[in-house]
């Protein structure tokens, strides 16, 4: 069955989540993107952004639009015409799956058209529009985006996507006023690691997964460390140090990096609005201003109405 209207709701979610580099990726209950998309006919498409950020409007270079062009494409529709509106809940740059959450709703939005429920053909269309952006066809965001809850990116080459449920927490979240982009951050990653970094990181990672399984907050705040990434990107944060410190002291279990930053988190069960005013404090003493907000993790992208 296929349907004309369908509106669409997809989250900001974290990746890597401390050790987990290109395999980790926690979804949030907010902020969302909420994408709307109708049936047009001839062929013709048209994109129109909504909200305080600027993106483009042209369907093959919003990541949107682009990711439901392949998910269209896929199913054998190569001239599916289409009206979109996207309107943005986070800022593009900050490290919270922005593009990612773009790509996710408009490959399920257009699934939805299409009547498509397979989530693998959704989850390569979602990348495809990570790809537009990033530079390369990376899963973390957009299957955390997807599946929601806790997701772990297992096998790159089969697409293999493995879905815990995590327990309930807080997420304390705080973006200075930089933006990053993701192809940069990629770029200042060296090409090759040590062995003591990517044993450290091995371990870090299993337990991080043991920790989910056994729903065990405190031990989840323990394990958000990396060897890999986050040495390197910790000097495009000014006063990342004093943030991750305010944070400990006022009772965060973890702190870490939102993918490739600026975004900086912190887990806690308990004094989030404490933590929360500590990391923003941290940032205005390194010279930013930054925006905060508290959740927990999501349940990932939902199909809202459908007609």
């Amino acid at each position: 069955m296929t349907f004309d209207r369908a509106v669409v709701s997809s989250p900001a979610s974290i990746a890597n989540f401390g050790p987990g580099f290109d395999a980790f990726g926690l979804c949030l209950e907010s902020p969302k993107d909420r994408i709307s998309i109708r049936r047009l006919p001839d062929g013709k498409r048209m994109v129109k952004v909504l909200g305080k950020h600027t993106l483009p409007t042209h369907p093959e270079k919003n990541t949107a639009s682009y990711a439901a062009i392949k998910l269209a494409e896929t199913c054998g529709h190569e001239d599916f015409g289409f009206a979109m509106t996207v309107r943005k809940g986070m800022k593009p740059g900050s490290g919270l799956g922005s593009s990612a959450a773009s790509s996710a709703g408009g490959a399920l939005a257009m699934a939805a058209l299409l009547g498509v429920k397979n989530k693998q053909m959704i989850l390569e269309a979602a990348a495809m529009g990570e790809e537009l952006v990033s530079g390369s066809r990376h899963f973390d965001n957009v299957s955390a985006a997807i599946y929601g809850g806790f997701t772990i990116v297992s096998d790159f080459k089969t697409r293999t996507v493995i879905q815990i449920r995590p327990p309930q927490f807080q997420v304390i979240v705080a973006v200075p006023n930089i933006s990053i982009e993701t192809r940069m951050a990629r770029e200042i990653l060296p090409l090759t690691v040590s062995l003591r970094d990517a044993v450290c990181n091995v371990g870090w990672a299993s337990g991080m997964m043991h920790a989910m399984m056994k729903q065990n907050v405190k031990m989840i705040g323990s394990y958000l460390n990396d060897k890999l990434a986050i040495p390197y990107r910790r000097e495009l944060i000014p006063g990342y140090d004093e943030v991750q410190k305010a944070a400990t002291d006022a009772g965060a279990l973890g702190v870490s990096i939102g993918g490739s930053g600026p975004a900086v988190f912190a887990i806690s069960q308990g004094n989030a609005v404490r933590i929360k005013a500590a990391m923003v404090g941290a940032f205005r003493k390194a010279g930013l201003g930054s925006e905060s907000f508290i959740t927990v993790p999501g349940k990932g992208a939902r199909i809202e109405s459908l007609a």
